[in-house]
């Protein structure tokens, strides 16, 4: 891990690399090699989790386990399901303020995330603020939910130049077919948002889906016959890739 020093009233301390980790969609095993060395060098790791009826939980717990980061200092912030984001921020301002401290000290810190560390990644927040402090900041990116999804459905993403559309939490059917008619795939991330409201005009297209859940996880579910979704819960960590059919 690379270092600088910052002089104190008192001494001269060591300021590690403050290194934030993107794990993948769900499985293990899809941490890229740098990932995984700079997590086993790491002193203390911090990881987020979700507070949904006051339970916590964490989406990339197992991932760390399953690779005997677990035997590290393991620091978890967790955020409620909410649109309310003033837990969240003081959250964010805590885990900074945490890792500010260990920083200064010499310690080796880590924050990881699931997917990938730019793309709605709570790390994004957290950054901000390490920026703004001026510590050193080094960002290690992973496999996105999306690709892993094309990659299970074995389709491609896109060919030559057809074009991409990313929207999170979609609201309307509208909101869907007015993007179609200028790109050539739409990833829908979030889908559980407004899902009773869009599904039922979903059904009545004629255009290709291909659904994905819980990717990389042993709870995963892909589908690409949107018709077996009409009595199935949606979970938060889901998506739906929609291509134009051929003659669109």
């Amino acid at each position: 891990m690379a270092t600088i020093s910052i002089q104190t009233k008192e001494e001269k301390s060591i300021v590690h690399t403050i290194y934030g980790v993107a794990l993948g969609p769900g499985d293990p095993e899809l941490l890229t090699l740098k990932a995984l060395r700079v997590l086993q060098e790491a002193d203390v790791i911090f990881y987020p989790g979700s507070i949904l009826k006051g339970i916590q939980k964490s989406y990339v717990y197992p991932i760390l386990k399953h690779h005997n980061l677990d035997t590290k200092e393991l620091k978890g912030f967790y955020l409620k399901m909410s649109d309310n984001r003033s837990q969240a921020q003081e959250v964010y301002n805590q885990t900074v303020a945490h890792v500010q401290k260990l920083a200064i000290v010499g310690k080796k810190v880590c924050i990881v995330c699931e997917g990938d560390i730019s793309l709605y990644a709570s790390f994004s927040y957290i950054l901000q603020q390490l920026q703004e402090l001026q510590l050193p900041v080094t960002l290690i990116p992973g496999i996105s939910s999306f690709s892993l999804g094309g990659a299970q459905h074995q389709v491609p993403l896109s060919l030559l130049n057809e074009k991409i559309a990313v929207i999170p939490r979609v609201k309307t059917f509208q909101e869907i077919a007015d993007c179609l008619q200028n790109f050539d795939t739409l990833i829908l991330m979030k889908v559980k948002t407004n899902w009773s409201e869009i599904y039922p005009k979903l059904v009545q297209q004629e255009w290709q889906f291909y659904y994905c859940e819980r990717l990389g996880t042993t709870q995963e579910y892909i589908t690409t016959n949107i018709t077996e979704l009409s009595t199935r819960e949606i979970p938060y960590f889901s998506l739906l890739i929609i291509k134009k059919g051929l003659n669109d």
